[in-house]
């Protein structure tokens, strides 16, 4: 552990009303083995206790802060979640080596973080990681796989050269996957590892609705311009899991929705097309992976 010691690490949390999800998270970071230099949590127009939560643990410990934003803006997934993380950057007054993003309902090993950095010490060309997340319902445990190259939107780490090249984190839909491909493009690894499981608290998107959550899914392809076979197979692929059938659906329905109305596509030509040829490879050389 020693090694990692030197480590100057941020995170940033965005948060909406989650007085539900916040105190295990807290929980969990405050038990690393490697403690972040600064947690800045974005306290998002909560109407619940989420402030006194936040105030309490501001005031146990040094090292985290938080900033409300109140507007007009109903919950949103994509670019105003890009949006309340990039206020929390704004807010930081410490130079970073690495800057992780860490949603409010995750619950993170002790060793979270130690794990994260032994794979950025150990890979140089590692710009990009998450751990997995899994679910227990009903006393089982759910992987919520994605492909290994997929970093998962509620757990990403950046190391700053990396993040300095892709031009940090951008405010559009489907930024999660915006980030990855732009990585990708520089030369990086952007990599999702199986064995550091964590904790999610509540199924993804479930936040507005399993069926909404689909749907907002299928949108955020057509923003990045999935190959129409590519989000096919990836709304069949999504039909066994919860909501039976109608996720799948939702989620080419969303699609569909998004080309429609002539959704705008991320600005940037050559990323849609690394991302279709990524696309058509996996699914005609190794299969569908997610």
């Amino acid at each position: 552990m020693s090694n990692y010691q030197s480590i100057r690490h941020v995170i940033i949390t965005p948060s909406r009303d989650e007085e539900k999800y916040l105190p295990k998270l807290i929980e969990s970071i405050s038990k690393q083995s490697l403690l972040p230099e600064k947690w800045i949590i974005v306290n998002h127009n909560s109407t619940d206790s989420s402030s006194e939560i936040l105030q309490d643990a501001k005031s146990q410990y040094d090292w985290i802060d938080f900033v409300n934003v109140e507007d007009n803006c109903i919950r949103k997934r994509g670019s105003q979640i890009a949006s309340l993380v990039n206020k929390g950057i704004l807010e930081l007054d410490s130079e970073w080596d690495y800057i992780s993003k860490i949603d409010a309902d995750m619950v993170l090993p002790n060793d979270y973080f130690e794990n994260i950095f032994s794979k950025f010490t150990s890979n140089k060309k590692l710009g990009i990681a998450s751990g997995s997340c899994y679910l227990l319902e009903r006393g089982r445990k759910i992987v919520e796989k994605v492909a290994s190259d997929h970093t998962r939107g509620g757990l990403k780490t950046y190391r700053k050269l990396c993040y300095n090249q892709i031009g940090g984190i951008s405010e559009v839909d489907g930024w999660d996957g915006i980030d990855n491909i732009l990585a990708q493009m520089n030369g990086w690894e952007t990599l999702s590892y199986l064995e550091i499981e964590v904790l999610h608290q509540r199924r993804t998107g479930s936040s507005m609705g399993l069926n909404r959550g689909c749907f907002e899914a299928g949108k955020f392809s057509h923003t990045m311009r999935y190959h129409p076979l590519f989000i096919l197979a990836r709304s069949i692929h999504r039909m066994p899991r919860k909501p039976f059938l109608f996720g799948g659906i939702s989620m080419f329905i969303g699609y569909i929705y998004g080309l429609i109305i002539r959704q705008p596509a991320i600005p940037n030509s050559d990323a849609i097309s690394f991302l279709r040829k990524k696309q058509l490879t996996r699914l005609f050389s190794f299969g569908y992976k997610k």
